[in-house]
Order: C-alpha cells, then sequence, then structure tokens
C-alpha cells in the first residue's frame, strides 16, 4: 500500500519498524464508511489479513458479533468532531477468532477538515484475561467466605446464596427457584426480586424449568425473544436478562438460582463462567443445611482444585486458612503451615521483600505486584500477587487474602530465545508503565538504541551461528553494565533498545558512550572487535511512547550515517 504523505519512503520504514499495529484510513465517515488506505505489518500480522487484502476495504472487516455498537457510534461521533478517539472493544481476526483490541485514532490533519484516520491499535487480550482471571478468583474466594459463615438454617442458606449470586454478576435482583411438583417456587430472593419469594411458575412452561429439566445453564440476552420464557411473569418481577445455573449435588438437581436485570444483555460469559463455578460450591451447602460442617471440605475442592495459591492471613501475620495447592507447594500438610507466621514457612528473605506489600494490606489498602517466589526445590519462580482485605462488622482489618500464580509461562512469552533479554512484547509493556510513572511523577526517563555496526558483514563472513554468539555476548555486556532498574531488550535483529528510568539525557548519553567503549574494546573469538552505533533520547513531557521511540530511533539513524561507532542525542 502507498501513503497519502510526503517523505513516504521514510514514514512507511518508521509505521513498519514500530511493534503497535497502525491503520490509516480516508475520512469517509458516511456509508459505506472510511476505507482502508495503508496498514503497517504490525496489523497484517494481528489481524491475519494481508496488505493486499485490506486495501480498498473498511474497518468493518474486523467487525463481528461481540464487537461494541454503542463504542463504534461514540467513535463516529468524536471523529465527525475532529478529536481524537480512545477506546477498546472486541475485534476479529481473519481466522474468525476474537480479540481484545484498544485503539487511539485521530484526524490527519488536525482540523475541521481531515483527510484521513491514523489508527494505532494494540492486543490486549492477555492482559484483560489476567485481569478477568484475578477477578474471578477473588469472587470465589469470597463466595466461600459467605457460604462458610452462613450457619445451619436452611433458609438462611438459601437466601445467602440469591444474596451472592447478586453480588458477583452485579445483577437487579436474583432468586432461589426449587422445583415442588409441577411448579418452580422462588425459595429466596434478593436485590428487586425482594417482594417476589413465593412466586409460582410452571416447570413445563417457563425459562426456570427448562434449566431445571435439562441441568443446563441458560444465557438469556433478551427475554422479548427468548420464547421458553414466561414472558407476562418475566415484565413482572423486571426480568428483561439473565443467568440461570442448575443447583445440582450428588447428580440430582433440586432448584435454580436465577440472576436478572431490566435491561437486555446485561451479563458476560465471564458472569456466566462465575456463576457456573459458584454453583457448585452454592449447590452443595443447599443440599443438606444440617449436614453443613461435614461437606465443608466438599466445598473447598473447587478452591481446592485451582492452580493457585489461596489463604487468609489475619493481623498477626500467621496463616489462617489455606488452599491444597499451598500443601503441593511447600510439600508439608497443612497443619505444619496453618497457625504459623508467614515468614517462618516462606523464609525471612522472601517474606522480607514482601513485607511493605503486607503491612499496606493490613492497613485496609488492596495490594497488587509481581515478584520471585522461592520454591522449596530452590527454584526462584515469577508471581502475580493480589491480596485483599477482610474487614470485620465494625470496618477493623481482620487480616486479608492472599492469592499467588505462577506467571513463569508469562515471563518465558516476553523474553527472546537466543539473548535471554526480554522481546518487544515484554519490553512495551515495561516502557508503558515507565513512561506513565515518569509522567506523573515528573521524573526523568531516558531511551537508548544501539545497532551493531555492520553485523550483515559478520553473518555473511563467519555464518549465523558465529553471528548468534556476537548478539549473545553483546547483550551479556549489556546486562552487566546498565542498572538492575534498566531494562534492556532485543528490539530486532542485531538492535537492542535500554530503557532507563530516573536517567536525564546527560546521564544517557554518559552511560551509551559507556557501553560503546565496552562493546569496541571487547574482542570477541574468530570475529575480532565489534562496534555499535548509539541513538539517545529524553522523555519529553507528555510526548507519547511512539514519538519517544520514533525520536531515539532517528539519533540512532543519525549516528549510523554519521560514520558509526559514535553516540548522538535527539533533540
Amino acid at each position: 500500500m502507498s501513503l497519502p504523505f510526503s517523505d513516504n519512503d521514510l514514514l512507511k520504514a518508521s509505521l513498519e519498524a514500530i511493534s503497535d499495529a497502525v491503520l490509516i484510513t480516508d475520512a469517509r465517515l458516511d456509508l459505506p464508511g472510511p476505507t482502508i488506505v495503508y496498514a503497517n505489518p504490525a496489523f497484517c500480522e494481528l489481524s491475519g489479513y494481508t496488505a493486499a487484502e485490506l486495501e480498498g476495504q473498511t474497518p468493518r472487516i474486523l467487525h463481528g458479533p461481540d464487537t461494541d455498537r454503542e463504542l463504534l457510534e461514540r467513535l463516529k461521533n468524536q471523529l465527525r468532531a475532529a478529536e481524537t478517539f480512545r477506546g477498546e472493544t472486541v475485534n476479529y481476526r481473519k481466522d474468525g477468532t476474537a480479540f481484545r483490541m484498544q485503539w487511539s485514532i485521530r484526524p490527519y490533519p488536525d482540523d475541521a477538515e481531515p483527510a484521513y484516520f491514523i489508527a494505532v491499535q494494540r492486543d490486549v487480550t492477555a492482559l484483560r484475561d489476567l485481569e478477568q482471571h484475578r477477578r474471578q478468583l477473588q469472587r470465589l474466594v469470597d463466595i466461600q467466605t459467605r457460604v462458610g459463615t452462613a450457619g445451619l438454617d436452611l433458609q438462611t442458606l438459601r437466601e445467602q446464596v440469591a444474596q451472592i449470586g447478586l453480588v458477583v454478576t452485579g445483577a437487579d435482583g436474583a432468586a432461589v427457584e426449587e422445583a415442588m411438583g409441577e411448579e418452580m417456587i422462588y425459595t429466596a430472593t434478593a436485590g428487586t426480586a425482594l417482594s417476589s419469594v413465593g412466586m409460582r411458575l410452571p416447570v413445563s412452561a417457563s425459562l426456570s424449568g427448562v434449566c431445571y429439566r435439562t441441568q443446563k445453564p441458560i444465557h438469556c440476552r433478551d427475554t422479548h425473544i427468548e420464547p421458553r420464557v414466561a414472558r407476562e411473569a418475566a415484565d413482572r418481577v423486571g426480568f428483561r436478562s439473565g443467568l440461570l445455573v442448575p443447583l445440582i449435588y450428588a447428580d440430582q438437581c433440586f432448584g435454580v438460582l436465577k440472576v436478572y436485570a431490566a435491561r437486555v444483555n446485561a451479563f458476560s460469559e465471564s458472569d456466566m463462567e462465575v456463576l457456573s463455578m459458584a454453583s457448585q460450591v452454592l449447590a452443595s451447602s443447599l443440599a443438606d443445611a444440617r449436614l453443613f460442617k461435614g461437606e465443608r471440605d466438599r466445598r473447598r475442592l473447587l478452591v481446592d482444585s485451582l492452580p493457585i495459591l489461596i489463604a487468609f492471613i489475619d493481623q498477626k501475620v500467621r496463616y489462617r486458612e489455606i488452599n491444597a495447592t499451598y500443601t503441593r507447594w511447600y510439600d508439608r500438610p497443612a497443619d505444619q503451615i496453618l497457625g504459623r507466621p508467614v515468614a517462618d514457612v516462606m523464609g525471612q528473605a522472601a517474606y522480607n521483600n514482601i513485607r511493605p506489600y503486607i503491612l499496606a494490606a493490613l492497613a485496609g489498602e488492596h495490594v497488587t505486584f509481581e515478584s520471585l517466589f522461592p520454591h522449596p526445590n530452590g527454584r526462584v519462580i515469577p508471581v502475580v500477587v493480589d491480596y485483599t482485605p477482610e474487614r470485620g462488622a465494625q470496618g477493623d482489618i481482620k487480616g486479608f487474602y492472599a492469592l499467588v500464580r505462577d506467571i513463569s509461562d508469562l515471563k518465558r512469552a516476553e523474553r527472546d530465545h537466543l539473548t535471554g533479554t526480554l522481546n518487544r512484547r515484554g519490553f512495551d509493556e515495561r516502557l508503558e508503565v515507565v513512561c506513565a510513572t515518569a509522567k506523573r511523577y515528573r521524573r526523568p526517563v531516558a531511551l537508548i538504541f544501539l545497532d551493531i555496526d555492520h553485523f550483515k558483514s559478520i553473518n555473511d563472513r563467519y555464518g549465523h551461528s558465529v553471528g548468534d554468539s556476537v548478539l549473545t555476548a553483546v547483550s551479556h555486556e549489556l546486562c552487566e553494565a546498565v542498572r538492575e532498574s534498566d531494562v534492556v531488550c532485543r528490539w530486532g535483529g542485531e538492535e537492542f533498545a535500554i530503557l532507563a528510568p530516573e536517567t536525564t539525557l546527560d546521564e544517557a548519553e554518559k552511560l551509551a558512550e559507556r557501553l560503546r567503549k565496552t562493546l569496541a574494546d571487547r574482542q570477541h573469538p574468530a570475529v575480532g572487535h565489534v562496534t555499535a552505533s548509539f541513538g539517545v533520547a529524553e522523555l519529553a513531557g507528555e510526548e507519547n511512547e511512539i514519538d519517544f521511540i520514533q525520536r531515539a530511533d532517528k539519533a540512532l539513524y543519525a549516528a549510523k550515517t554519521a560514520g558509526r561507532n559514535r553516540v548522538e542525542w535527539a533533540n
């Protein structure tokens, strides 16, 4: 595709060098809508389409059933007003798979009559999945706690189940419906359904009856187009969309948990997933309240089967509750962990690293962080940790729930397989966080690009295995020479990037010069001396990450143009 701007080759090279997906369309907003005039390689890789397949199409080629139509309407209105649009929705690749897309779209030129729209896009599916997973786990912990404190009274348990359904889904109303003969009866209600307790519906002519008979969850997006709904009763209680899950225990279904809202399509598949998982715990509690204590271990199976460490830690920083994953992780029975101080179980050194976060949680703060967790087998495992305080009836902090998840696979996906440094994916995530922190607190941050000089000739003359050894040696030199807080990335090919927080342009120039000299002085087997060119930039004010990268890249280009083996800085 050709670009509609001057300096076509330079602009195209810049767009093709960045990792974010870039899409450019004309500015027609009336049907059939804007036409795609350019997509960079990152966009093609993300969407699965070739540039030729995209050219002349409208962005609707990426839309599908879960694409947010209201968001698209807001997008159109903002672009009509020549405003920059930012949003997030579901898009679809060529093969039909869905992914979560984060957009930033701006008109060009930036005036009342733009000729083009420039969209910078990023796949945030993995990040949203992780956030959703965390929310689901916290909901399950909350469910187990609520059920565990409900007591032995059957009606109290019913009401607690209805309230749990309301809380975990954000519904307007919730009801426990139990089958009695040929009718489904509302035995407990919550929210807007409170006045409906005792209401009866025929098993043979209601959506609850279908759920009860088939013993399968039902996601009703609109009762006005769902033929199995008892429409009059649904309208009477304000049921326009909802989720229904069977309450099954020991292969017997004795009722249905229903949550609903007065608006269409009010619930997500994530809500259904949590409600379905929760129904297993809730059903076992309702099955026989008189045997509640004896069944408590059974209700824990859901949490125990999760591949995540879940614990409740009290004000004295002692373990009070743990799931089975803890016993497997530390290879100890539960009675050797429960009641013991956290420092004794995990080791004093590891405890000291997380102590500030523990103190924050005990002060009432919800805390999320990444850390390195020591495993008893000697390995150190990267984890993401979530601390959620638990408050008493008077608002006092009783302790906190700790959720610890192994993210080794995620971290491996962020590393370059050859050099062990971060890859572009991992670097982009660090860059976004570091730049946001620098802007918020008005702190300096610098970016250094370097390119090994005449690397192609090394590969051509000595072979790619020698070239790989040079890349590995250079990455090792860089990692050894920078601070622990600095981030080293293999940007691509023979090019590396270094992100240096709390570093001014002058300090970054000195660091780059030191690195340049270190690399130039090193003697590589078979190759001899290898040099590199450096480009340096400091984040300017509210500058975005793309412009920051482009300025550092231009400085690198200037260094190469000026003769290589030198450092140039960006204004």
